[in-house]
């Protein structure tokens, strides 16, 4: 089971939508339709239980940093084109 911020391994996915932990940050990316549907239904509430898990970590947290830094914003390399 998906445990957020646990580990920088585990993902998980819901059709083609990609959740990756990490122990900083959850990384989300691809493609999920919700059709109005039993199929749509479920895939609504797995999306609903991953993020009730992400919000319930964040709140139970003591020490919350108020903005964690994102990979890269120090190593911008200059247009060598312009």
């Amino acid at each position: 089971m998906f445990k957020a911020f646990e580990n920088d391994t585990a993902s998980h996915a819901i059709h083609d939508l990609t959740l990756e932990n990490g122990q900083d940050r959850i990384n989300i990316y691809g493609n999920l339709q919700v059709t109005k549907d039993q199929a749509g239904l479920a895939a609504a509430k797995a999306l609903q239980a991953f993020f009730n898990d992400v919000v319930t970590t964040l709140e139970a947290e003591t020490n919350l940093a108020e903005k964690i830094a994102q990979g890269g914003e120090d190593n911008e390399v200059a247009n060598p084109f312009l």
